[in-house]
């Protein structure tokens, strides 16, 4: 007879040890395809960016800069110029002597 009750408590403590065990690989499986995903969403552009500061000389032009400074990931000069105003918050396209502006390069080693 007290082998028949071990025999259940044993039964009883397998099944709690293997549920434990489906439970926790269960859990590890959903974190593990979460931080994979996660990381997936975060790598959408590679690219390393650098910012310089110019000093504007006369006779320049934002136009003149852009076709001097654009590099090969851009369309078209226009595209650059555009991005210039953007990160330059200008309203229009003048410049003036004497002031910065801050360029973008995608490659660190062709510095203005």
């Amino acid at each position: 007879m007290k082998k028949r009750v071990s025999d259940c408590a044993s039964k009883k403590e397998f099944r709690r040890f293997f549920t434990g065990i489906v439970l926790i690989t269960v859990i590890c499986i959903s974190f593990g395809t979460f931080l994979v995903s996660a990381h997936e969403k975060e790598s959408v552009n590679d690219i390393t960016y650098m910012y310089y500061s110019i000093q504007i000389r006369p006779g320049d032009t934002l136009w003149t800069i852009a076709e001097d400074t654009m590099t090969d990931e851009y369309d078209s000069v226009a595209e650059y110029v555009q991005v210039l105003r953007d990160i330059n918050d200008l309203d229009s396209d003048d410049i003036q002597a004497g002031r910065n502006l801050i360029i973008l390069h995608s490659d660190p080693s062709d510095q203005p």
